[in-house]
């Protein structure tokens, strides 16, 4: 076995890889694996938050090489010599936490596979190690609920206050209109330029709540063919009152 593992270093890095070689590389993964990699144990809990972590890591380190769902059929994975391996097959599931612990950590000679000691925490490798673990089982839905884990939530409205009157509405929107700049293509009794439509009689053309907030978060998508930016960095309490102030006609205001 060591004959033919050292054998491989004689093999050009720009060509394929044969049958054996790619048998001898990856039987040399089971080799190097050191006896006291398996007295360790994962330290991290086996929870949703464990698995959200390591997936935050793997898809930074990993994906670019593994692909997200762990099947290496990337141009990059498939490009390496022998190629990456599939981290959902039998072979790779059958590694315990600790042994894929050792491998992240120092990386597999020969195989393209890089060590991430420095680079990842220990706690970091760990999580890694849990996740390829959870991959064969991992949907697209669960990748995005497993993101959500780690997305805060939006702070809770203070008790008791009250929602904003129209005019209140109406006076954020006429600021938003100068600071967005809104005046330079648009005029808004009596302000602004003619470049655009005339917001003024907005209300008039009777179009939905639902369809001026979708334009301002993608004007090509309503308008084919306009030039007015996206806003959808703006708020949604922000958006509303965009609309709350267009959708007024000028006698109410």
């Amino acid at each position: 076995m060591l004959a033919a593992a050292l054998a491989l270093t004689g093999c050009s890095a720009r060509s394929r890889p044969s049958s054996i070689e790619r048998k001898l590389a990856n039987v040399a993964k089971d080799v190097v694996i050191p006896f006291e990699a398996e007295k360790a144990a994962n330290p991290t809990p086996a929870n949703d938050h464990t698995l959200a972590e390591g997936q935050r890591v793997y898809v930074t380190h990993c994906a670019m090489c593994h692909s997200n769902d762990g099947h290496s059929q990337n141009p990059l994975g498939q490009a390496m010599n022998p190629p990456a391996m599939d981290l959902t097959s039998p072979h790779v599931q059958s590694w315990k936490d600790q042994e894929l612990y050792w491998i992240i950590s120092n990386g597999i000679r020969l195989t393209g596979m890089p060590g991430w000691q420095g680079q990842l925490s220990s706690e970091q490798i760990w999580q890694v190690a849990r996740y390829i673990h959870a991959l064969p089982q991992m949907t697209p839905q669960r990748q995005q609920a497993l993101e959500a884990v780690l997305t805060p939530p939006p702070p809770p409205a203070p008790k008791g206050a009250a929602a904003p009157s129209p005019a209140q509405e109406i006076a954020v929107g006429r600021r938003l209109l100068h600071q967005e700049g809104c005046l330079m293509c648009h005029s808004y009794q009596g302000e602004g330029e003619d470049v655009g439509p005339d917001l003024t009689d907005e209300a008039a053309r009777k179009r939905t709540d639902a369809w001026l907030l979708g334009h301002f978060k993608d004007p090509p998508k309503y308008t084919p063919g306009t030039q007015m930016p996206a806003f959808d960095h703006l708020t949604a309490a922000q958006l509303h009152a965009l609309v709350v102030m267009l959708q007024t006609p000028p006698a109410v205001k």
